[in-house]
């Protein structure tokens, strides 16, 4: 074992190990509009679910390393209020990386990306139409961790709609094989949900588990 205090580290560094050891990580394809009307697509993997009722997500849009500046996610959400969160699946990961790019402000990242933005029904930005799994969201806090390069925001968001493509449902559960997601890992490199990465461990139910002991 290696050990190392996290204080003692760059932020570069803290963000090798914290991306090469807390895998795989769910990706958030975030969709924004400026207060200009241009479209915004950018993907987050420090992102997770964190509350049913309310429905709760958050994800993490980090301060830039080379200038410390705010990224367009960051800026649209925090004067808009409102964004929609969508699903990442293997067939999209390339496109995915194209917009992961630090474009301009002024570029729409569904063109340049190909992917197609659809109409939303309670927000104004746009649902990315390849994906299966779309949520419309408003943004409940901003809370900064930070005013370093590096140092992020969480933006704790409601999910106020669902769009789910009815053939990844069986049972009235999402299944993995059907809906193919893909999540981040270190470097260039990602995790795939499907075929043998995918296992199943059957609940304890309500009795408890016998335990190892």
């Amino acid at each position: 074992m290696i050990h190392i205090e996290a204080k003692d580290l760059s932020f570069i560094d803290n963000y090798k190990y914290m991306s090469g050891g807390i895998t795989p990580r769910p990706i958030a394809l975030v969709s924004t509009v400026s207060e200009n009307g241009i479209n915004n697509l950018a993907p987050f993997s420090y992102y997770n679910a964190f509350s049913s009722d309310p429905p709760v997500i958050g994800f993490s849009t980090a301060r830039k390393g080379k200038d410390n500046t705010t990224k367009d996610t960051h800026n649209n959400l925090s004067s808009t209020g409102e964004c929609v969160v969508n699903a990442v699946t293997f067939d999209m990961v390339q496109q995915i990386s194209i917009a992961s790019c630090e474009y301009g402000p002024e570029i729409n990242e569904f063109i340049k990306s190909g992917l197609t933005p659809i109409d939303s029904d309670m927000v104004t930005p746009k649902r990315v139409g390849e994906s299966p799994f779309q949520m419309e969201c408003r943004l409940l806090q901003m809370i900064e961790l930070g005013t370093k390069p590096g140092s992020g925001y969480i933006a704790l968001c409601e999910i106020l709609k669902y769009h789910i493509d009815e053939n990844i449902i069986e049972d009235g559960v999402i299944q993995p094989e059907l809906i193919d997601l893909c999540g981040r890992n270190s470097g260039n490199f990602y995790t795939r949900a499907s075929g043998k990465s995918i296992f199943e461990i059957p609940k304890p139910g309500s009795s408890l588990g016998m335990g190892f002991d």
